[in-house]
């Protein structure tokens, strides 16, 4: 059988040439790509499988150790104060003539003084003591005080009101009288003429409770009639 191919003509005597050719050109290739993209641009990104893209910044990078700077100062502590002096002063003259004699024992006039008096506690008044209360001179005396001092209303007179009016008041320790009030009113008028009477008396012997005196209730009635 006559052999048709040559020796020269076999290709698998270049095998293990043409694979060392393949991988200097896929290596060439590989250095060709990273050095024509990976630029500066896109050192900074990172591409996931799943298509969300984070991009990282490192010059966006805050350092929290950083002190803020201080406030710009303020205007007004920089500003120039300028003290101006001023030559025109005005002059003023005194009014007050020291030269004037005042005579110490000179009286003066239109002083009003008044001496306010403290409130004192009053002890409450009793009903009954040792020695009640008494009007100066006793009963007698009374009874002509009233004859000299009661008047009848002449509208009471006109109208015939009679009735007895019982008053009650207080006899203060130094037998003043006070606090009256009318305990039974029988018209108007006749209660405050009965009033009228108690208030113009003179002042009372005052009551004694162990020797001491002291405020007493006191009643008394006054009888109007026109007999």
């Amino acid at each position: 059988m006559i052999r048709k191919k040559s020796d020269k003509g076999d290709l698998e005597m270049r095998r293990g040439t043409f694979l060392l050719i393949g991988l200097v050109v896929v290596l060439a290739l590989v250095y060709a790509g990273f050095e024509l993209f990976a630029t500066a641009a896109r050192a900074n990104e990172m591409v996931l499988a799943d298509d969300d893209t984070f991009i990282i910044v490192e010059d966006n990078i805050v350092n929290t150790d950083v002190q803020p700077p201080p406030p710009p100062p303020d205007p007004m502590q920089n500003k120039e104060v300028v003290i101006e002096t001023v030559s025109n002063l005005i002059k003023v003259q005194p009014t007050f003539d020291f030269t004037q004699n005042f005579d110490q024992f000179e009286a003066i006039e239109d002083i009003h003084i008044e001496i306010l008096e403290e409130p004192v506690d009053l002890p409450p008044p009793v009903y009954w003591v040792d020695e009640m209360p008494e009007f100066p001179g006793g009963e007698e005396a009374w009874n002509e005080y009233l004859r000299k001092e009661l008047r009848y209303p002449e509208v009471c007179r006109t109208l015939g009101i009679t009735g007895v009016v019982q008053i009650e008041f207080v006899v203060e320790r130094d037998g003043a009288i006070s606090n009256i009030r009318v305990l039974d009113p029988v018209y108007r008028d006749l209660d405050a003429e009965a009033i009228r009477v108690i208030s113009a008396s003179p002042k009372w012997k005052a009551g004694k409770q162990m020797g001491k005196a002291v405020r007493v209730f006191y009643q008394i009635p006054i009888r109007f009639s026109l007999n």
